[in-house]
């Protein structure tokens, strides 16, 4: 898939096309992918992603917030051709779309741990505000031929997003709910 992504539109390939690139028949292809969104979106195992649990980790700078950004930057920094190859398609593919609802997903479920009496009003602006600063970034970044490290880069995303989240949730370092 990514060998074909580099020399044509996703929406002209087929599965033939991936079946034959990769010396397997189409039958073989199915065992495996419901389509070639199923095989674009397993994209992310190659970066270390398998679900939404593996998105945060544990921040080492500060055991309240999670590092929201360093397994995507390690990831497809890792794996270049891999990540080029999904984010060029643009915002509307079904693993950019993959990536945005598993951010989504692991976003709130993480300002629900923390703070249980976010309001609603509160809650899904940030939840969103995040996942695409988040996607945004890393799309920029991978598509500026990485011009930093995923380390720094990761930072500087988690800088801006605790800055950001402190600030709106109220959430001094002294009055932290754990």
């Amino acid at each position: 898939m990514i060998e074909l992504l580099t020399k044509q539109p996703y929406e002209s390939i087929s599965v033939q096309d991936i079946a034959s690139r990769a010396g397997v028949s189409r039958s073989s292809f199915y065992v495996y992918f419901r389509d070639k969104d199923d095989l674009l979106i397993s994209g992310f195992e190659e970066i270390g992603v398998n679900s939404y649990d593996d998105l945060f980790e544990t921040s080492d700078s500060d055991p309240y917030y999670p590092n929201f950004s360093i397994v995507l930057f390690r990831g497809s920094e890792r794996e270049k051709e891999v990540s080029r190859a999904i984010l060029k398609l643009g915002s509307s593919n079904p693993a950019f779309l993959h990536m945005r609802n598993m951010l989504v997903i692991k976003t709130r479920d993480w300002l629900h741990s923390i703070n249980t009496a976010v309001p609603e009003e509160d809650l899904e602006p940030t939840v969103h505000y995040l996942a695409s600063a988040l996607q945004g970034l890393l799309t920029w970044w991978v598509t500026n031929d990485f011009p930093s490290p995923a380390d720094t880069i990761s930072r500087h995303f988690n800088q801006l997003a605790i800055a950001g989240l402190q600030g709106l949730l109220h959430l001094a370092p002294e009055n932290r709910l754990q």
